[in-house]
């Protein structure tokens, strides 16, 4: 489990500072909501992409595949004009960022 994360957590790296918040409408939205819970707080996205990545596990000096994993970025573009990320990887929200 723990290269599974590692391995995601490199792969869908944008280089933003996770772990934020931001407001849709009088909602909160926070990394710990699923993903029908945002859908419902902020409705659609203005953009989505989808990727399937391959996971790969350390085994002695080299490394195996562990199958795939699918990688959502939702991008939504709040009034005040920034720009959050929503990365959601196998269906489950991983992180927020601010990418503008």
């Amino acid at each position: 489990m723990r290269t599974l994360f590692l391995t995601l957590a490199f792969v869908v790296s944008t280089g933003a500072r996770a772990d934020e918040s931001f407001r849709c409408g009088q909602w909160i939205i926070t990394a710990e909501l699923s993903v029908s819970e945002i859908l419902g707080k902020c409705g659609e996205p203005a953009s989505k992409t989808s990727e399937e990545v391959e996971v790969r596990g350390k085994v002695g000096t080299g490394s195996v595949s562990r199958g795939t994993s699918i990688v959502e970025k939702w991008t939504y573009v709040l009034s005040s004009g920034a720009h959050y990320q929503v990365t959601i990887v196998d269906g489950d929200v991983q992180k927020l960022a601010r990418v503008k």
